[in-house]
């Protein structure tokens, strides 16, 4: 078993964009209206939009991968690209996806360590994200892993305007 955590680059758009809408899905569309749903997966993940992150030099995309198989990614923000102007001493891990048959096998953990050594090698002070308040296993792993809540902020899913916990992760 070889698991590895790689910077993903254009070549790797489709994979991405695929993987991450399936993982979307299967974690929330149970949890939202359908129309809310469809809405946010037409905007977040629009080929061309998605394929506009991959080049922000300000984010970067890491897949995580067993045995070359992605099994999970994550996108770190940096700079001007995170979603919230006030954390400009930090990066925002924006998305975090671990594939439903690897949860609970350490990926997650491993990724967030991935992240946190990208942002202590850039001499940040701390790691934040942004967790629905509905997602109690999400909570619960990121407590785990040392973030602490600091704030809230709205995440439009559709017309629903859903709050989320901010948590930070001093490095």
């Amino acid at each position: 078993m070889h698991l590895e955590i790689v910077k993903a680059g254009q070549e790797d758009h489709q994979e991405l964009l695929a993987f991450a809408k399936e993982n979307f899905l299967l974690t929330y569309a149970h949890r939202n209206s359908t129309e809310n749903i469809q809405h946010y997966i037409k905007e977040a993940f629009d080929p061309r939009s998605f394929k506009d992150e991959l080049l922000n030099q300000n984010s970067v995309f890491y897949k995580c991968q067993l045995n070359e198989e992605m099994i999970g990614y994550y996108k770190i923000n940096y700079a001007e690209a995170q979603t919230e102007p006030d954390y400009p001493e930090s990066a925002e891990i924006e998305r975090i996806y671990v594939s439903t048959d690897q949860k609970g096998r350490g990926v997650g953990r491993k990724m967030i360590q991935h992240a946190k050594a990208q942002a202590q090698a850039k001499g940040l002070d701390y790691l934040w994200l942004g967790v629905w308040e509905k997602n109690p296993e999400a909570l619960s792993f990121y407590e785990k892993m040392g973030f602490e809540e600091i704030g809230t902020h709205v995440f439009q899913l559709g017309d629903d305007a859903q709050t989320d916990i901010i948590m930070k992760l001093a490095l």
